[in-house]
């Protein structure tokens, strides 16, 4: 069963495979340095007013990308948040959670071609049996995991252990019962055919993200994480949710609140609405030091290239 990282890393999954489909090399080659831009991170305030400053992680990025300046805001933070808080999924629940309704089995949701593929891309992870009672979100989520390993622990992970042992409370912005839900009404069998194609060419482009991640390029982290047509159920929902209590830190002592990146972008996103409401927000300006040169990196994608005329997510 998925940990509390495992589930809040979805909709990078999500959008990794949306852009992996697009990618075709077989190789991914990553920039020969690893420029560091200004921490995502924004300080929310009304005049006079206690600071909550947000902070946008990457959950399957780990807690050495986690910025020097961040960690010293949480430390002097008096409440943490995060989506999940330091709260672990019950297994028995979670369990029935990711089980599909009696009658209803996964092999029958997915073309037949497509579910031999993940049966084969499983072995050694799950059973064709496991697989095929799991609801088509956490195939996806299992999938994902088994191509492209995340580090550990998390950057969520990390800053909510990292409150906990300093004496800062840490509170949730939602159950995980809530965000299984979202999952499971947002992903469908299709969305899990398409990772199915694209499980070759994941790992290439979380490695893209994490690099986008560490420049700071607000741009092309908008681009890979705000999703037209799909945020509203895994983002825009959530959000609306979120903004109760994070007024409430605002109108109180503060916080320091990390959610996923995603959700602090696009016209949707917490930081525009914060505005909208009429709070000043400000980017942390300061730099993060240059990281040293080194040789240009290359991300094996364990799949053949493409035979002339083959599209990225029809090759098989």
């Amino acid at each position: 069963m998925p940990s509390r990282a495992a589930l809040s890393s979805f909709l990078v999954a999500v959008v990794v495979i949306a852009t992996a489909c697009a990618a075709s090399p077989p190789r991914c080659e990553l920039p020969a340095t690893a420029p560091r831009g200004a921490p995502l991170m924004w300080r929310v305030q009304r005049p006079g007013g206690a600071v909550v400053w947000l902070y946008g992680t990457v959950h399957d990025s780990g807690a050495a990308d986690v910025p020097a300046a961040a960690w010293a805001a949480l430390d002097a933070a008096a409440v943490f948040a995060s989506e999940l808080g330091d709260h672990e999924p019950d297994p028995r629940l979670l369990a029935e959670q990711v089980r599909l309704p009696w009658g209803q089995v996964l092999d029958r949701m997915l073309p037949a071609d497509d579910w031999w593929e993940l049966v084969t891309a499983m072995a050694g992870a799950m059973s064709e049996d496991q697989l095929r009672h799991v609801r088509p979100w956490f195939a996806l989520l299992r999938l994902r995991s088994h191509v492209a390993r995340s580090p550990q622990p998390s950057m969520d992970f990390a800053l909510a252990e990292r409150a906990r042992t300093r004496g800062i409370a840490v509170e949730s912005l939602e159950s995980w019962q809530q965000q299984a839900a979202a999952l499971s009404t947002a992903v469908t069998a299709a969305d899990l055919s398409v990772a199915i194609h694209a499980r070759h060419t994941i790992a290439c482009e979380l490695a893209r993200l994490r690099a986008a991640y560490a420049a700071g390029d607000l741009a092309a982290l908008t681009r890979m994480l705000v999703i037209p047509g799909r945020s509203d159920e895994l983002l825009d929902e959530r959000n609306r949710r979120w903004l109760p209590q994070i007024e409430r830190y605002l109108a109180d002592r503060g916080a320091f609140v990390a959610v996923g990146l995603g959700h602090l972008l696009g016209d949707a996103g917490l930081l525009v609405t914060l505005e909208r409401a009429g709070y000043t927000i400000e980017r942390r300006a300061d730099r993060q030091a240059r990281a040293p040169r080194v040789e240009p990196r290359v991300v094996a994608t364990d799949r053949p290239a493409p035979a002339a005329g083959c599209r990225c997510c029809g090759c098989r």
